[in-house]
């Protein structure tokens, strides 16, 4: 969000002489800046939406808190599968408002889920993401692992190699949107949060004025919000020197689940209203906080037992791509033991139809050379090896999905810790 503020505070500036928005005092902003008359804070929301599906939906959920008194900022990431209650549609996905009555109904659905204000919010377009980030001169990320994702029916190539990288706006946008390993959204908001630090101190060490002609362009053209320039450029010129150790980034602290063959994250909203109204400043709840945000990969790499961490071991001995077919007929199987899949690290090649919806059992077919993968693959899901047989005219381990899908579901599940 600090980033949106600044660069649409330097666009307010090349065409303003807004001279008394350069160093604003607190009293100033609080005079014609919503906010919280109690507490001085200023909540703004952005998303960020994927225009690539048939309707738009937000990847990104930000919900940001500007504390004027204190000069600090705490972002909440919520992640987009939160289950919660959408007015008018019962419970759903968060993300789901969006299609269903756009951003009002969106605003309302975080309203009554954190039960706090939303002063103003912010839509960026992911289309336009690259060059934006491109006018910037790219920004520096250190990459943890590789991210690699192929997705030939969406022309999704995704191969990004681990170490420090200079990130053109192709390879950020990839970079920003990857979900495809045992993390999922989780993993994907990390890398969100890190994106959005390299960047604020790409802008803190870049002088912008040769590229403001295009900046103010693009901005113009993609940033949809109710923040007026005026008041951007105020909280822009006033938070532009606070230190970096006043920016708390958290996710919506919770824990993934499949409830009715469906996919979502949990949240304990009541633990994310503690922190976020905690002062960033309070280094013991900081240090409570830096556990609370690693407690989320946690779910996804250990059982009580501890014996989990050897099927996740066991998942990365695939090293081969995976075809899926539905041979049930039950709609989104296909897609549902994908995505559980690709929680565990493996490689999905293609999701399709089977030749007919009267397979009994789910069963593996591989090619010769595959034997050792394709065994591998079935102690993953729980298959016997009766059931996996080579198939001189299959290029992948390719997955027929059976009537006996939810004791496939059920067995990844256990895998990733999703009770």
């Amino acid at each position: 969000m600090l980033v949106v503020v600044m660069i649409i505070a330097i666009v307010g500036g090349a065409y303003t002489r807004l001279h008394g928005f350069f160093t604003p005092k607190v009293e100033s902003i609080k005079q014609t800046v919503l906010h919280d008359e109690k507490t001085g804070k200023i909540n703004i929301c952005i998303i960020g939406k994927d225009n690539t599906e048939d309707s738009q939906r937000p990847d990104t959920i930000l919900f940001t808190i500007l504390d004027l008194d204190n000069k600090s900022i705490q972002i909440l990431s919520i992640p987009r599968d939160t289950r919660v209650q959408i007015p008018g549609h019962g419970w759903n996905k968060i993300n789901h408002a969006y299609p269903y009555g756009g951003w009002d109904l969106l605003s309302r659905t975080i309203v009554n889920y954190l039960g706090m204000p939303i002063h103003y919010h912010i839509e960026l377009d992911y289309s336009t993401f690259p060059k934006l980030v491109d006018l910037l001169g790219g920004v520096d990320i250190n990459v943890e692992k590789r991210l690699k994702y192929v997705d030939r029916a969406a022309g999704l190539y995704i191969d990004i190699k681990p170490g420090l990288q200079h990130m053109d706006g192709e390879t950020a946008l990839k970079f920003v949107r990857f979900r495809h390993d045992a993390l999922g959204d989780i993993g994907r908001i990390k890398r969100q949060q890190q994106f959005m630090m390299a960047l604020l101190q790409k802008i803190a060490d870049q002088g912008m004025n040769a590229k403001l002609p295009m900046l103010i362009k693009e901005v113009m053209q993609t940033v949809q919000t109710d923040l007026p320039l005026e008041e951007a450029i105020q909280l822009a010129m006033y938070f532009r020197d606070m230190p970096q150790e006043n920016i708390r980034f958290f996710t919506l602290p919770g824990k993934p689940a499949l409830l009715s063959g469906v996919s979502y994250w949990l949240g304990d909203v009541n633990r994310a209203i503690e922190i976020l109204s905690t002062p960033v400043k309070d280094a013991a709840i900081e240090e409570n906080d830096q556990i609370m945000e690693e407690e989320t990969p946690e779910q996804f790499r250990e059982d009580a037992d501890g014996s989990r961490i050897d099927r996740m071991a066991i998942a990365r001995e695939i090293k081969s791509k995976v075809a899926i077919l539905n041979g049930d007929g039950t709609p989104s199987i296909a897609n549902q033991v994908a995505d559980l899949l690709q929680r565990c690290g493996v490689d999905i090649a293609y999701k399709s139809n089977a030749r007919h919806f009267d397979y009994h059992y789910t069963s593996i077919s591989y090619p010769r050379n595959l034997e050792n993968e394709a065994k591998t693959l079935g102690m993953l899901l729980g298959i016997q090896n009766n059931l996996i047989k080579p198939s001189d005219g299959s290029s992948y381990l390719t997955i027929i999905i059976g009537h006996d899908y939810k004791t496939i579901l059920s067995q990844l599940e256990k895998n990733l810790g999703i009770q």
